[in-house]
């Protein structure tokens, strides 16, 4: 199977009546159309190594490919994606100041990602109890990252039921014991958090004193400007020093997942505006798929809320 996407233009007109699906995501909204052809070239699996092209009666064998790092990068991208909608559903401005975003590294260097989330489940149990003697609870997620060493960090993001108490380092990396840690708040003038945070977890920053091997050179290289301050990165570079298979990401019970529905475009349009959103981006694709005679147009528009927080 070999599947190419290309980037179309916009269609003039989106028919009202065709099925989108809707993603609701806290202060942010998408829609997504696709229209997909199968040009009758629908297969049926006969076992794990045969399948069968109902159109021609023409017995395949199936290609099994090693996961690869090219495949293991476009999983977790996946996956990053998915905690992307994650943490937008979950903070907005309005509550990002019920939020800390909290680092745990470790003195040693770790690469054990089982331990990793053991650690932090017995480092829950302390913090959950300290907390509820000052009244408060919360939900998190947690991220695993990589360093280009191969060691792992873990970053947590706490949501409090009110507004966030305040949190010293020393006393978080106490209760932690394993090495050093940074206590952060969110800025609540971010209106794509999920997009923001995901980044930082993903792209690598350019230092005069980071060693950067050739195969992460070989990722794209971009200039951002940061706190008034200019620096590159490596885009996703990060991902890339993550083992096949690993989680990436965990959360607790009360953690919202996105609202997901299907309408009629018109009628989604005419919901999202009614709500007070604003389109913001969008994008069409072509996918397609020779073997399979299979072609796809995909599009995909973003809407977002201006959420006052003043």
């Amino acid at each position: 199977m070999s599947i190419v996407k290309r980037k179309i233009d916009m269609p003039d007109k989106i028919d009202s009546h065709i099925i989108a699906t809707v993603k609701c995501m806290g202060n942010i909204q998408e829609i997504s159309i696709s229209d997909s052809r199968n040009n009758g070239a629908t297969i049926v699996p006969l076992s794990k190594e045969n399948f069968v092209v109902v159109s021609t009666g023409e017995v395949k064998q199936v290609q099994h490919h090693a996961l690869d790092r090219t495949e293991n990068l476009r999983n977790l991208e996946k996956t990053m994606r998915n905690l992307s909608d994650l943490i937008n559903t979950n903070i907005t401005p309005d509550n990002a100041d019920c939020c800390r975003f909290i680092t745990f590294t470790y003195k040693e260097n770790m690469q054990n990602p089982e331990q990793l989330y053991n650690d932090f489940k017995n480092f829950n149990k302390r913090f959950k109890r300290y907390m509820a003697k000052l009244g408060y609870h919360y939900d998190y997620i947690i991220t695993v990252e990589a360093q280009e060493r191969g060691a792992f960090h873990l970053h947590g993001i706490f949501i409090f039921n009110r507004k966030a108490p305040f949190i010293e380092n020393k006393m978080i990396a106490d209760m932690w014991g394993l090495g050093f840690v940074s206590v952060k708040s969110i800025d609540k003038n971010i209106d794509n958090i999920g997009k923001y945070l995901t980044a930082y977890l993903t792209d690598l920053p350019i230092d005069e004193d980071t060693n950067i091997s050739s195969e992460l050179v070989g990722g794209e290289v971009k200039e951002i400007t940061a706190k008034g301050e200019s620096k590159k990165i490596i885009k996703g570079a990060r991902l890339k020093m993550l083992p096949v298979g690993i989680r990436i990401y965990r959360y607790s019970r009360g953690i919202k997942k996105p609202i997901v529905c299907k309408l009629p475009y018109g009628e989604a349009i005419e919901h999202i505006s009614k709500q007070g959103f604003t389109k913001v981006n969008e994008y069409a694709l072509e996918i397609s798929d020779v073997e399979r005679d299979f072609k796809s147009k995909y599009v995909k528009q973003t809407f977002k809320k201006h959420i006052n927080t003043n």
